[in-house]
């Protein structure tokens, strides 16, 4: 049998192995199983209001900062790095580097040049490896993407 891929379009691959996440020079490393990050915007984007009359009008929220949770194992070696990483911004300030989010698979970029830990994840220890979450927020993002998969262009 023969595939007409204009008929049925392409395969595309999502690879989370090729999903890297950094936060200042170190890449973070150690997931959890399945979700391992989540990217949600501060801001409400744009609004709409409609009059009681129909007239339709809409504002855009200034608010270009984002919330980023990630999953990590506990025993991935990056929660030693970024307790490290908390623990000195939390003595001297100086805590804050830049996180970037890039799917090598895809089109998905993210890149913040300020953000920092909000705080400590909960953790549970039992006899099972559990998930720690670890919560930034940042400073202004300029034009995140976020992607799909990128197919053979031929």
């Amino acid at each position: 049998m023969i595939f007409d891929l204009q008929r049925f379009g392409q395969v595309l691959t999502y690879d989370p192995k090729k999903v890297t996440v950094s936060f200042g020079t170190h890449q973070i490393t150690g997931f959890s199983e399945d979700d391992f990050l989540s990217l949600e915007p501060s801001g409400e984007g744009v609004q709409k209001v409609t009059g009681v009359d129909g007239e339709v009008g809409r504002s855009l929220d200034p608010n270009e900062t984002f919330h980023i949770t990630i999953h990590l194992a506990s025993t991935s070696k990056s929660n030693k790095h970024l307790s490290e990483v908390y623990n000195l911004d939390k003595k001297t300030g100086r805590g804050m580097y830049d996180f970037m989010i890039k799917d090598l698979s895809g089109s998905t970029l993210f890149h913040a040049e300020q953000a920092w830990i909000t705080n400590f994840p909960s953790a549970d220890m039992g006899k099972t490896i559990s998930t720690y979450d670890w919560e930034f927020d940042t400073g202004k993002v300029e034009d995140p993407i976020i992607g799909g998969a990128e197919g053979d262009d031929n």
